[in-house]
């Protein structure tokens, strides 16, 4: 979250947090007595606890920020700075990503990707009716998804079951895909560009470069 707050998801589909990292607020003793009602954060977490879900995903936001929960029957669910439900997938949500883009003169608005095991990709920002069609498409179910807000604007990793993996530039609809060989079990996308990929004994990163820098795979072609 936001504020430090790692939340992960049992074997269950239960949620749980980790503050260790959250910083403590100043004041006296007498202070924090006087403020010990429940903060933002505390009702967030609350809600969170009843939820199950078969994947999680946070992005900072105005205030707490936004988590997503996706579940076994395709739902998709928005907590914190903004709320919403939608059915995005047929079966379950393998992987959910959240993003707050900025836009200018309306602050940030939220973007949520999610991929299923029908082999979808689908794009939704909590108060609005999701994209009507899907980013990408295999026959192949979704294993990881990351997004990031990149020099060249949002973008999305997406890592499939049959090994490969694509970036999709969303504004311009750019594409590189990528196989490393080896199944791949999930994709990180930083800030700059980088793509992490992440396979059961090794990780890859894949630097953006020039076109002239990129083979015809997308694949760059030397450091």
């Amino acid at each position: 979250m936001a504020d430090g707050t790692v939340l992960v998801l049992d074997e269950g589909g239960r949620v749980h947090a980790d503050g260790n990292w959250v910083a403590r607020p100043a004041g006296s003793g007498i202070l924090r007595l006087l403020d010990e009602g429940p903060t933002g954060r505390d009702v967030l977490l609350a809600a969170l606890r009843d939820q199950v879900g078969t994947a999680i995903a946070c992005a900072a936001g105005p205030d707490l920020g936004i988590v997503v929960f996706g579940d076994a029957a395709g739902e998709v669910r928005a907590f914190g700075d903004w709320e919403g439900v939608a059915v995005l997938h047929r079966g379950g949500v393998n992987a959910v990503a959240a993003l707050g883009m900025p836009v200018g003169g309306e602050g940030v608005v939220p973007l949520v990707y999610s991929g299923g095991a029908d082999g979808t990709v689908r794009a939704w920002s909590p108060g609005h009716a999701p994209m009507a069609v899907s980013l990408a498409e295999r026959d192949s179910a979704v294993v990881s998804v990351d997004a990031a807000m990149t020099p060249s604007g949002p973008a999305l990793a997406v890592a499939w079951a049959d090994g490969s993996v694509e970036w999709i530039e969303v504004d311009s609809g750019a594409r590189q895909t990528f196989r490393p060989g080896p199944p791949v079990r999930a994709v990180a996308l930083a800030p700059d560009g980088r793509l992490v990929v992440g396979m059961d004994e090794y990780l890859v990163c894949l630097t953006p470069g020039s076109p002239a820098q990129l083979a015809p795979g997308g694949v760059q072609s030397r450091p």
